[in-house]
């Protein structure tokens, strides 16, 4: 609803589709309330007293942009949205008379599970900016102001464009434009992408593979010699064939990100999925590779459309995909029958959906994946504290007649608090599991296929290395498990190893692989207090690196039955590379075979340096752990006055890792010290860093770990530190910070809380609005996000809520850091109304130490762009942004 004020009597009303309206007119009041056919309640009342403020604005819900007062004509000025100060949600327990009609379900307020009571009487939350919010994204009003506020950022920063096309130039020059990923071997054939200078998306390609060959061929000479059309690339190995061109789909198109890219059992077609918006629907495709004749799929007269995923099932007939219900949320899954029994596509009306699964619980989402020995389809229902996983033999089912649906196997039942992932290994699932939230980490357990149907006959994996077994994985603190990949390589000697498991996870708080032999045998010790799986380990090895702090993880493999796997490697000062490491002798570096070391141009390892330590937070306890990285020379001037920029995220449990990026080292080479906290809601320092002290009603630790760490590096802090290395290094004035999604949540809640503490502050995409979002099950992904950080409808979690959501808490009259905001018009996960909403309050609620800019992508998602160059062109404007701020240009 968006009207603008005539005179004083009057008022013109302009009424969304998407919108149910009823007026109620007094010479002093217009009462509005309306509904949404999203089931959303609002209330907004316009009085007298204010009605004048609007008409000294001339504006009413944004109908214009004001105008510059006289005087300061040579000034941009910020738009200044209408601000409702009686707008507001409802948090707890509806009234009958806020439900929309009897033909429509009333809003779900909490999950089923949930045993807490709801807000009641309901409590009002402001809303002020609650016009912005526009479903349809086609409102003009709202399209119109996000437009101004785009402009007024550009005509503040227009003097920076110069800085930004030099970072740029810098960025392109230390990145390969053209280049490729490590070839990756799958049946007959080397799979990789390129990169090809001017081109802004990969180009999938794939070249033969020899029988037996374990490395692919030398790469080709010339391969990346220019040609006038950028299309016409060299070959990088010998007979290659691009089989998805991702740059001239996107020739026509300002987005396009893909979603799953599988290739076919009997290796003729190609099934991928394509997101042309940002908003991560996906529509899906089939190709024959060699014609290049591209099938579009379709449901009805409709774009078949779903959450990316796809599976083929073992004979290439059919594709299995997850459809999404209203609120983004995978929620089905189907398998469709796209091939005959001779091989000819069938008619897209002829085609049938076979309905496979329905998730009914809305804190439920769906997800599928084929198990690396490509035996099993594995469904995983999950929620952030329960998961339940299906699956289904494909091998088997090609042999049997009942439908696919029925032969789906439940491995263990959702339970409250039981979070359980399973890889096939060998006729068993080895079962990494919280043990019903009785370990703070994974344990790792087993069990044979087929006799899965409860966590009781999960049975302990140990190692019998030793003279005396012993649990591998316990889930305990001092060791993390994150996930297990099965090799199995031919035995040719009959000396091999039942299976090699990779294992990935972290100790000591950095990323950690280990290497396991398996063996199959009954295990009777007199020491042992439990029982274990006939499945165990009889050699283990943890993989050692040169660096002291690194990231480590699985590189790109694809092939099960290779004799080594490829791992990805990098620090901070170390740019990435992919190593191929024996399964058979995995401590010998000299059977170590880097496959390929990204080049950076120019880049001098021995000119940077790294430091990783801990700063004790205000509880006196906690240590959390800091990573810096720097131009040396930049310390050795230290005297309090060193430009910082202090980055953090500290939710969902993932870790910000010390990795390389290129991007950063402009800033370095200015003289910028580069910081990352990993404060608590990562998991760093393994599960309990999250699920016990960076969620829920932990969830200020968060917030707080980031403002001590902060303090530390302005010498404001009282508290101690492993060491003395980065203490006092800047001051207020040149300190600023980043964080992206539930990150920009992070930077909201921390420069609420020391406003003063910060010269700049970036947030993209940035979670801000946390309380008017997560009383709404109809935003997308508002019931799965209940399990992360509470819900404020209840009773148990509203006030905490209440405390820290940067939305509800910015200081009136304080002076705050400049602010860079970002936000997607497409983004599902965070709704481009909630950066826009912190601008504006942050704009009026305050008085800030530079500009508040917010930058809407209007045709981006979540992820921002989709187009390498343009991502670098935007990464390149922040950066400028933030050196001007930090008056290091």
């Amino acid at each position: 609803m968006y009207g603008r004020i005539i005179g004083s009597e009057h008022i013109v009303v302009t009424i969304s589709s998407t919108m149910g309206l009823i007026i109620g007119l007094s010479h002093t009041t217009v009462m509005i309330f309306f509904f949404s056919t999203l089931r959303r309640a609002e209330c907004f009342t316009t009085s007298s007293k204010f009605k004048s403020s609007l008409q000294h604005r001339n504006n009413f819900l944004l109908a214009s942009s004001p105008s510059a007062v006289d005087e300061e004509k040579s000034r941009p000025t910020p738009p200044i949205p209408f601000r409702d100060e009686n707008a507001f949600v409802l948090a707890g327990e509806l009234p009958d008379e806020a439900h929309q009609d009897d033909a429509s379900p009333p809003p779900i307020r909490q999950s089923k599970l949930s045993k807490n009571p709801l807000l009641s009487p309901p409590r009002r939350l402001p809303n002020p900016y609650g016009w912005m919010r526009d479903d349809s994204r086609t409102n003009t009003t709202v399209l119109n102001h996000l437009r101004e506020e785009n402009e007024y950022t550009r005509q503040m920063t227009q003097h920076l464009d110069g800085l930004t096309e030099e970072l740029y130039e810098e960025f392109l020059s230390a990145i390969e434009e053209t280049d490729y990923t490590t070839p990756a071997a799958y049946a007959g054939y080397w799979y990789y992408s390129r990169f090809v200078e001017g081109l802004s998306y990969p180009i999938y390609c794939r070249a033969p593979r020899k029988e037996g060959d374990l490395y692919h061929p030398p790469i080709n000479e010339g391969w990346n010699e220019k040609c006038d059309n950028p299309f016409d690339m060299q070959k990088l190995l010998p007979d290659e064939e691009v089989y998805l061109h991702l740059p001239e789909m996107a020739s026509t198109k300002t987005y396009l990100a893909s979603g799953a890219i599988r290739i076919s059992p009997d290796d003729k077609h190609v099934a991928y999925s394509l997101d042309e918006v940002g908003g991560e629907t996906c529509q899906l495709y089939i190709k024959h590779i060699e014609s290049g004749k591209e099938r579009v799929l379709y449901d009805g007269d409709e774009l078949l459309e779903g959450d990316g995923s796809i599976v083929w099932d073992n004979e290439g007939k059919s594709i299995f995909f997850c459809t999404l219900d209203a609120t983004h949320r995978p929620y089905r899954l189907y398998r469709r029958q796209v091939f005959d029994n001779e091989g000819n596509f069938i008619d897209d009306k002829m085609q049938i959906d076979e309905l496979i699964f329905e998730e009914e619980d809305g804190s439920f989402s769906l997800r599928i994946m084929k198990t690396f020995d490509r035996r099993h389809l594995v469904l995983t229902c999950s929620a952030k504290e329960s998961t339940e996983l299906h699956y289904i033999d494909l091998e088997r089912s090609k042999d049997i007649e009942d439908s696919v649906g029925e032969q789906l196997v439940c491995i263990s039942k959702r339970l409250d608090k039981l979070c359980y992932r399973a890889t096939s290994c060998a006729g068993y699932w080895l079962i990494q599991t919280n043990n019903m939230g009785n370990t703070p980490n994974l344990s790792l357990k087993a069990c044979r296929v087929g006799e899965e149907e409860d966590p009781s006959s999960w049975l302990d994996v140990v190692n019998t290395e030793n003279e005396t077994p012993e649990v591998m994985f316990t889930g305990g603190d001092g060791r993390s498990l994150d996930g297990v990949t099965i090799f199995s390589p031919p035995d040719e000697n009959n000396d091999a190893p039942l299976a090699y498991g990779v294992v990935s996870g972290r100790e000591e708080g950095i990323p950690r692989i280990w290497i396991l032999e398996f063996a199959e045998g009954e295990i009777n010790d007199a020491t042992m207090s439990l029982k274990a799986s006939p499945l165990h380990v009889t050699k283990s090895c943890r993989l050692e690196f040169d660096e002291s702090a690194y990231d480590c993880g699985i590189g790109g493999n694809r092939d099960n039955t290779l004799p080594h796997v490829v791992v990805s490697y990098d620090s901070l000062v170390t740019p990435p590379s992919h190593i191929a490491i024996p399964l058979s002798n995995p401590e010998d570096f000299e059977a170590r075979r880097v496959l390929k070391e990204k080049q950076v141009e120019g880049y001098d390892k021995e000119l940077f340096g790294c430091e990783r330590f801990t700063v004790k937070c205000r509880d006196g306890e906690t240590e959390v752990p800091v990573s810096m990285v720097f131009q040396r020379d930049s310390l050795t001037k230290n005297n309090g006055n060193i430009p910082v920029h202090l980055y953090g995220y500290g939710s969902y449990g993932a870790s910000i890792e010390a990795s390389f990026r290129s991007t950063r080292l402009p800033l370095l080479k200015r003289g910028v010290v580069y910081v990352l906290a990993h404060v608590r809601g990562g998991g760093e320092n393994g599960r309990p860093w999250y699920e016990e002290q960076g969620k829920y009603l932990g969830k200020k630790n968060t917030f707080n770990d980031f403002v001590d760490i902060a303090r530390w590096l302005t010498d404001e802090s009282e508290l101690g530190a492993s060491d003395d290395i980065g203490r006092g290094i800047t001051n207020p004035s040149k300190l600023s910070c980043e964080g992206r999604s539930a990150g920009g949540l992070l930077i909201g809640a921390s420069i609420n809380q020391a406003p003063d503490l910060f010269r700049a502050a970036l947030l993209g995409v940035p979670f801000v609005d946390l309380m008017c979002t997560m009383v709404d099950s109809t935003i997308p992904l508002t019931c799965i996000e209940w399990q992360e950080w509470g819900n404020p409808n209840e009773e148990e979690y509203h006030d905490y809520m209440m405390s820290y959501c940067p939305m509800q808490n910015v200081q009136e009259g304080k002076t705050y850091p400049s602010c860079l905001i970002t936000g997607g018009l497409h983004d599902p996960r965070v709704a481009y109304w909630e950066p826009a909403k912190f601008a504006a309050t942050l704009r009026h609620t305050s008085t800030s130490s530079g500009p508040i800019l917010l930058k809407t992508d209007l045709d981006a998602g979540h992820f921002a762009a989709s187009d390498r160059y343009k991502y670098l062109k935007e990464q390149a404007f922040e950066f400028a942004y933030l050196l001007e701020q930090l008056g290091v240009v």
